[in-house]
C-alpha cells in the first residue's frame, strides 16, 4: 500500500465550492434587504409628512367653516335679548284681534323638525373631527392656524347633540412580551412509526447466564503409579539392573478439572500449579531449552512499519496461527464485541477483501481485542464473564477456563485504549494470558498448558494496569507500552520473575492502537492502528 499525504477528495472540494456559493448568495441577499429597508424608510417618512399636512388643512377648513356660523348665532341671541328688554320697560300697545304682539314681539319658536335638521347638520359637520381640547391646544401651540377672534361672552345653553359614530380602528401596536407558559394540554394521539434507524455499536455485555452442566471436553490422565521396589542385589560385582516399575494407579475421574482451572490467585506471590507430577517440570524444561537457544533474547527496537490493509472499524484484531508456520490463513474480528470471524485464505485475499472464504460463528460473544489463533484454535474472552474460551476451528468444540480474582466488567479494563479485559499471547515458550488483578489492580500473567487448557503458573508483575496502554510477549518477556502507546516503558522477564530495564519507541501516531501482538513464526509485531493493520520488524539484542 502506498503511503504519503494525499490531496483532498472531490467530495470535499465540491462541499467547499458549494459553501462558497451559498456564502456569496447570502451576502447579496443581505445587501438587497438593506437597500429595500432604506427605500421603505424614505417612503414612510414621506407618507407621514403628507398625513400631517392633510390633518392641518382639514383642521383649518373646519375652524374657518364653524367660526361664521357661531358669530351669526351669537348676534341673533343678542338681538333677541334686546327686544325682550324693550318690552319689559316700554308701554304696552293695543292688542290685536287675535292677541298677538306687535312687530317687535318675541321671536317665533322654531319647529321641532327644523331643530332636528339643524342638529343633523351639526353632526355631519363634526363627524370624525378631533375634540375641542385638542383644537384649543393646537391653537395655543401653533400661531397663524386658528382664524377665530377673542373668546365671546358665554352663550345660552344649547340642545344636546347626538352621539357621534365610532372612529376607524387604528393600526395595531407593537407585539408585547410573551406571556407565561400556559397549562399543558392533553396528550395528542400517537403518530405513525418512524423509519428504522441505523444499527448502533454493540453495548456493554449483560450479566452472565445460568451455569451449564459440567463439560467433559478436557480430561486429565491419572497420575502414574508408584515406583516398584528395586530388584534383588546380584552377586558381588557390578550392580544389577533396576527393578521393574509397579502397576499404574487408578484412573482419575473424567470430570475432575476444576482444581487446575480455579486455583486461588495470591497477589504478590509467584507460584506453580502443576497438572500432575511431571507437567510443570516438562514445561519448565522446554521453556529453559527454548530460551537458552536465543542468547540475549530481549527486544531492543522495532522498525520498518508496513501497511497491510485499511479497515472500516477503529477496533478489531487480525490473526494468523502462531503455532503453524505453513498456515497462511488470516482471521479477522472487525469490532471489539461480536461472535463472528471472517476467514481469508491468504494475505493477498485479505488485502483485497473481496474473497472472504467463510464466516465463522465462535458460539459465544467475544469482548476486547486480545484474541489469538494458536494450533488450530482461537482463544478469546467471553463477554460479561471471567472465562476464557478455546474454540477449535476444525471441530467447533468449545472449552472454557475460569480465571478468578480478575477484572472483567464495569469498564475497568486491563488495556483501556483497546477495551480489553483479557489479552492472550503466544511466543517461543508457549501460551500466555495477561489480565488485571481485582485485589491490587496490578498486571498478572498466567502461563497456560495448551493440551489440558489449564493454568500452570501465575506471575504478579506488580505493575499498575492504569499505566499500561497495550502489551505483548516475546521470548518470555512481557513488554508494556505507555498510556498513549508511543513507546515501551516497562518489561518483565516471566521466566526469571523479575523486571528488566528496556525502553524503545513504538510509533509516532496519536490514534487508537486497538491490537498489538507478537508472531514468533515471523518475528514481527501485528497491529490494528487507527483502522490500519500494520506489521513491524522486531530487533533483538542477539541480532547484533
Amino acid at each position: 500500500m502506498k503511503q504519503g499525504a494525499e490531496g483532498p477528495s472531490w467530495q470535499l472540494r465540491a462541499l467547499l465550492f458549494g459553501t462558497c456559493i451559498l456564502t456569496l448568495l447570502s451576502c447579496a441577499g443581505l445587501v438587497l434587504l438593506l437597500l429595500r429597508q432604506t427605500q421603505l424608510t424614505a417612503q414612510l417618512e414621506h407618507l407621514n409628512t403628507q398625513v400631517q399636512e392633510v390633518s392641518e388643512r382639514a383642521l383649518v377648513e373646519f375652524v374657518t367653516e364653524v367660526t361664521p356660523h357661531a358669530e351669526r348665532q351669537r348676534a341673533k341671541r343678542l338681538r333677541h335679548q334686546a327686544s325682550r328688554s324693550k318690552r319689559s320697560h316700554g308701554p304696552s300697545g293695543p292688542q290685536g284681534p287675535q292677541g298677538l304682539e306687535g312687530p317687535e314681539g318675541p321671536e317665533v319658536p322654531q319647529h321641532p323638525i327644523h331643530r332636528e335638521q339643524q342638529a343633523d347638520m351639526m353632526m355631519m359637520m363634526t363627524y370624525s373631527m378631533v375634540p375641542v381640547k385638542v383644537l384649543v391646544d393646537l391653537c395655543n401651540s401653533t400661531k397663524g392656524i386658528c382664524l377665530t377672534g377673542p373668546q365671546g361672552p358665554p352663550g345660552l345653553p344649547g340642545l344636546d347633540g347626538m352621539p357621534g359614530f365610532n372612529g376607524a380602528e387604528g393600526t395595531p401596536g407593537p407585539r408585547g412580551e410573551p406571556g407565561a407558559e400556559g397549562r399543558r394540554g392533553r396528550r395528542g394521539p400517537a403518530g405513525p412509526p418512524g423509519e428504522k434507524g441505523d444499527r448502533g455499536d454493540v453495548g456493554e455485555p449483560g450479566p452472565p447466564g445460568e451455569k451449564g452442566e459440567t463439560s467433559n471436553d478436557v480430561m486429565l490422565e491419572g497420575p502414574p503409579g508408584p515406583v516398584g521396589p528395586p530388584g534383588a542385589p546380584g552377586p558381588i560385582g557390578p550392580p544389577g539392573p533396576p527393578g521393574l516399575p509397579g502397576p499404574p494407579g487408578p484412573p482419575r475421574n473424567r470430570t475432575h478439572r476444576a482444581h487446575l482451572q480455579r486455583a486461588p490467585l495470591s497477589v504478590g506471590l509467584t507460584y506453580t500449579v502443576p497438572n500432575d507430577g511431571t507437567l510443570a517440570a516438562r514445561n519448565h524444561g522446554k521453556t529453559q531449552e527454548a530460551i537458552s537457544k536465543k542468547a540475549e533474547c530481549v527486544v531492543k527496537s522495532v522498525s520498518n512499519p508496513r501497511n497491510v490493509s485499511k479497515m472500516e472499524s477503529t477496533y478489531g484484531a487480525w490473526m494468523q496461527d502462531l503455532a503453524r508456520p505453513d498456515d497462511e490463513r488470516i482471521w479477522v474480528a472487525d469490532h471489539f464485541s461480536g461472535r463472528d470471524l471472517k476467514e481469508y485464505s491468504s494475505t493477498a485475499s485479505f488485502r483485497s477483501q473481496n474473497h472472504t472464504r467463510k464466516t465463522i460463528d465462535v458460539r459465544k460473544f467475544f469482548f476486547g481485542c486480545g484474541h489469538i489463533v494458536y494450533n488450530g484454535s482461537i482463544y478469546y474472552h467471553i463477554a460479561g464473564t471471567s472465562e476464557i474460551a478455546k474454540f477449535n476451528l476444525q471441530t467447533t468444540r468449545l472449552s472454557t477456563l475460569s480465571v478468578e480474582n480478575a477484572l472483567y466488567h464495569n469498564l475497568i479494563y486491563l488495556l483501556h485504549n483497546s477495551k480489553t479485559y483479557f489479552k492472550m499471547a503466544a511466543d517461543e515458550s508457549g501460551l500466555w494470558l495477561v489480565f488485571a488483578s481485582s485485589v491490587d489492580d496490578s498486571i498478572m500473567v498466567a502461563q497456560l498448558d495448551e493440551k489440558t487448557f489449564s493454568v500452570t503458573s501465575y506471575i504478579n508483575t506488580s505493575y499498575p494496569r492504569t499505566k499500561a496502554g497495550n502489551a505483548f510477549i516475546a521470548c518470555g518477556v512481557l513488554y508494556v507500552t505507555d498510556t498513549k502507546d508511543t513507546k515501551v516503558t516497562f518489561a518483565f522477564d516471566l521466566l526469571k520473575r523479575k523486571p528488566i530495564s528496556v525502553s524503545f519507541d513504538l510509533r509516532s501516531s496519536s490514534g487508537i492502537l486497538a491490537m498489538l501482538s507478537y508472531s514468533p513464526k515471523s518475528r514481527r509485531l501485528y497491529t490494528w492502528d487507527s483502522a490500519y493493520v500494520k506489521t513491524y520488524d522486531v530487533n533483538f539484542l542477539s541480532d547484533d
